[in-house]
């Protein structure tokens, strides 16, 4: 009885085994916040030892954060153009002069992604030369290279019902990219099968 009391002490995070949400032991008898499971999903958790300036930096979610613009961005450069040609034109210009405004910045918000991104993959793996930290970098080229395109064409040309057609694919394919980069960084955290389980 006493060896079981002095292994409760001993644990102090808990892990849910459906979502990864992560919690301190005391709450083990509460349900997860995060996906509402009962208590029975929790498993001892034991974080990872680092050092006090990459925690500090790591807990700041730098990439995380930074990462939604740009997907944010991608999905406006398909949905305004298409939205202008739907729309009357009185409204459809203003729509089109956005439109052009987030292809300009969007070669600038994915730079920002991307080296915050390789920024956090040295500080969380300490290496960039792993077979899914490479891919996203390869693919993350592709998708500046594509917003790039995307931003020439936008300025050269204007956002116009002649070529909204042309922003909104450029701006699917990055769309398509930045769910790739998405999905295999969710797989750096949890795995292929799903989000920290662990049976």
């Amino acid at each position: 009885m006493e060896t079981k009391k002095q292994e409760e002490k001993k644990i102090q995070y808990i892990i849910c085994r459906v979502c990864g949400y992560i919690e301190t032991a005391d709450n083990a008898d509460k349900p997860c916040p995060a996906c509402g499971f009962p208590k029975t999903v929790w498993a001892e958790y034991t974080p990872r030892k680092l050092n006090p300036t990459r925690k500090r930096l790591l807990d700041l979610h730098l990439h995380p954060i930074a990462v939604h613009f740009p997907i944010a961005g991608s999905a406006l450069t398909v949905g305004l153009p298409i939205l202008g040609l739907l729309v009357p034109y009185s409204l459809g210009y203003r729509l089109f002069d956005f439109a052009m405004l987030v292809c300009l910045v969007m070669p600038l918000l994915v730079l920002i992604g991307g080296i915050s991104g390789y920024i956090g993959g040295k500080l969380r793996y300490k290496t960039t030369t792993a077979p899914v930290l490479k891919f996203k970098i390869y693919l993350s080229v592709v998708y500046f290279a594509l917003t790039l395109i995307q931003a020439y064409v936008a300025y050269s040309y204007n956002v116009t019902a002649g070529n909204a057609l042309v922003i909104a694919a450029i701006g699917a394919l990055a769309s398509l990219c930045a769910a790739i980069l998405g999905k295999k960084g969710s797989h750096l955290f949890a795995g292929l099968f799903g989000p920290y389980v662990q049976g």
